[in-house]
């Protein structure tokens, strides 16, 4: 799955903590792990096809191994400051 893109409501529909994030202009999002499966980076994909990072561990050491609730918590905070970029 990783790099592959996740339509919106089928990311919220599998993560019952992301239930009423709105979307902001995001049609899904892409997600990238490491050898060991951590997250290492998730972008939005906006309607215009631009994405727009969400979460980057990359260079980030040691990278931090986190829970699905702080990975939604993260991803939650970044779209709600997409707001005024990304609604019409």
């Amino acid at each position: 799955m990783s790099g592959r893109l996740i339509p919106w409501a089928t990311y919220v529909a599998d993560r019952p903590s992301m239930d009423g994030c709105p979307a902001n202009g995001l049609l899904g999002i892409t997600m990238d792990w490491d050898g060991a499966g951590e997250v290492t980076r998730i972008a939005g994909v906006l309607a215009s096809g631009r994405e727009v990072p969400l979460v980057d561990l990359v260079s980030e050491t040691p990278r931090p191994i986190l829970s699905d609730a702080e990975v939604d918590s993260m991803v939650r905070a970044a779209i709600e400051a997409l707001a005024p970029e990304a609604t019409p």
